[in-house]
């Protein structure tokens, strides 16, 4: 699909609870947050369509004035991107989180790209050093991916074949720590850094 069908299509999808669209100075005031532009089809459905309230589960959330939702960690992309830069080792600048699932799960946007490679964050499936990984696949073919989807698997068909137990079997995914960096008590189940 190219952008203008997905955009289309997300319009379309969306139901008349959807917040009202954002303001280019909200916008502008995350893109400064970020430090980078907003993948231009996530600028253009927050300026067209609405201040979050659409994508997967209708979870993606907006900038400055999104009607915040209990369940969300922050209130708004600006808010995620401000506390996200300041992280010690740099590698969390230019993300936000864009969709909170529930149970510490959420997906984060990278926007250090004009594509928007999307992260995944799960720190119930190992330790924190590696509950961030990456998707491979950008912000629009995710968005493109949840067009009529319940989007029962958190990220993507799969994310749940391998079971907690058998994760020692499997190399992990993700950011990878330095190699001066060693955890001394990973979770159980939790590969070491390789």
């Amino acid at each position: 699909m190219t952008e203008d069908e997905i955009f289309a299509a997300v319009r379309a999808s969306v139901g008349p609870d959807l917040p009202p669209p954002a303001t280019e100075s909200a916008v502008a005031e995350a893109e400064e947050a970020v430090g980078y532009p907003l993948p231009p089809l996530l600028r253009r459905l927050y300026l067209e369509v609405g201040n979050g309230g659409f994508g997967p589960r209708g979870g993606v959330i907006g900038v400055r004035g999104y009607d915040f939702w209990a369940r969300d960690i922050y209130p708004d992309i600006t808010a995620s991107a401000l506390e996200l830069r300041t992280e010690p080792s740099g590698r969390w600048s230019g993300m936000v989180q864009l969709m909170d699932w529930g149970c510490g799960i959420a997906s984060l946007l990278d926007c250090r790209a004009s594509a928007g490679a999307m992260w995944g964050w799960d720190p119930n499936r190992c330790c924190f050093q590696h509950a961030l990984f990456p998707q491979d696949i950008s912000f629009a073919d995710w968005l493109a991916d949840s067009l009529g989807r319940g989007f029962y698997d958190v990220f993507y068909d799969g994310y749940f074949d391998v079971p907690v137990e058998d994760a020692d079997d499997i190399e992990p995914v993700g950011l990878k720590a330095d190699e001066d960096e060693e955890e001394e008590n990973p979770a159980p189940g939790c590969p070491l850094p390789g």
